[in-house]
């Protein structure tokens, strides 16, 4: 990476990523090489990587990030992800981003939905799950934790 920010990832997103990762070497082994390139799930899962190594951390503030009301101090990436978003809170004393939530198939974009990512979000921020507080003390767990 040419940043500077310390890139880590919750517990909650990090088995999200994990499970993906899964089912892009299963597709890896079943498929042919242009089957495997043209899959829907190898796409999504090749702008994830590049979303959160080289596309937020170059600037986690950008205002497309920015939410408002009770999510305001998180920030979500969605450009490419149809329905699928990418919720994160970032630091710079410590520069660092902490990647918290990524929905997954039975939770996709839709308003007013009970099931939306940004409810579902909403609901862990609410419980406390997630922090955007650098210096909370599950936060400074999961930053001394690293996934790679």
């Amino acid at each position: 990476m040419t940043n500077s920010y310390l890139v880590r990832y919750h517990e909650f997103y990090y088995q999200r990523i994990e499970k993906l990762k899964e089912q892009v070497k299963e597709l890896r082994r079943d498929l042919s090489d242009e089957e495997f390139k043209r899959h829907e799930v190898v796409k999504f899962a090749y702008r994830i990587r590049q979303a959160d190594q080289e596309i937020i951390p170059r600037d986690p503030d950008r205002p497309e990030y920015r939410l408002a009301g009770e999510l305001k101090k998180y920030r979500r990436y969605k450009q490419g992800l149809q329905r699928y978003r990418l919720f994160f809170c970032f630091s710079n004393q410590p520069k660092t981003i902490l990647y918290l939530y990524l929905n997954d198939e039975k939770h996709l974009r839709k308003a007013c939905s009970k099931t939306d990512p940004y409810e579902e979000f909403k609901k862990f921020v609410i419980k406390g799950y997630f922090s955007h507080d650098p210096h909370d003390s599950k936060l400074q767990k999961w930053v001394q934790e690293y996934h790679p």
